[in-house]
């Protein structure tokens, strides 16, 4: 019996889960969980930095935000949000719940997961298949 470590690395893992074999559904539900996206957004209020990373924090992940957002002795705070494919979408539903223009950033923080699972996951399924999805 032996384990070691794997590099995390789309390619790679995709090729180290075709080797164990699992159901072709569970493949990329399974790559979703496993890649970690890093998604950098620049100025945003404390206030909205605040929601950001409390949020990421209420979905088992977090957010790198000016130490200054919490007692809001910054005016501008750029953020480091990061998680998996699964959690990424997670924020993006609970911030459209959000006020502050959060609705908006929500979109774009979309736009860059699908685009992401489009160019990135999907890249071996026929068209058909995505649509079975």
């Amino acid at each position: 019996m032996n384990c070691y470590l794997v590099e995390n690395n789309i390619e790679k893992l995709k090729k180290y889960i075709e080797k164990v074999g699992p159901d072709r559904y569970a493949k990329e539900y399974l790559l979703r969980k496993m890649i970690y996206l890093h998604i950098y957004i620049e100025d945003l209020t404390p206030t909205q930095a605040n929601i950001i990373k409390q949020t990421m924090l209420s979905i088992g992940s977090d957010a790198v935000v000016n130490k200054g957002s919490i007692d809001h002795s910054v005016q501008k705070s750029d953020c480091l949000v990061f998680g998996n494919v699964l959690q990424l979408k997670m924020l993006c539903e609970k911030l459209k719940k959000q006020p502050f223009k959060l609705k908006e950033l929500s979109d774009k923080i979309q736009k860059i997961v699908e685009g992401f699972e489009r160019d990135c996951l999907y890249t071996s399924r026929t068209e058909q298949e995505k649509d079975d999805t």
